[in-house]
């Protein structure tokens, strides 16, 4: 068996926090974006209690709860992330894009 190291490959994603009182605000913005409709013709629905957002993704349904992030690629593609992953995972960009 060969084993390698491998390095993951950056990418620049736009990405939001999921709030409580912004949850209708973060559907609207992925199905604006969005290139995936699967919920009744769109990618995202506000959860029954607002405390979640149920998203389309290209493996299926995935679930963003309050607290966790929704990345979007550029591409149309929507993803929720856990806090405690894309805290390690990501920082943000400074105002001059560097």
């Amino acid at each position: 068996m060969d084993i390698k190291e491998y390095q993951h490959v950056p990418e620049l994603v736009e990405a939001v926090k999921v709030l409580g009182g912004q949850v209708p605000e973060v559907v609207a913005w992925i199905n604006k974006h969005s290139n995936l409709k699967g919920i009744i013709g769109r990618t995202a629905l506000r959860g029954r209690s607002g405390e979640y957002v149920d998203i389309q993704t290209p493996e299926g349904m995935r679930r963003a709860y309050l607290g966790d992030y929704v990345l979007h690629d550029g591409g149309g593609e929507f993803w929720p992330v856990a806090a405690s992953i894309f805290e390690r995972r990501f920082s943000e960009l400074g105002a001059a894009g560097e």
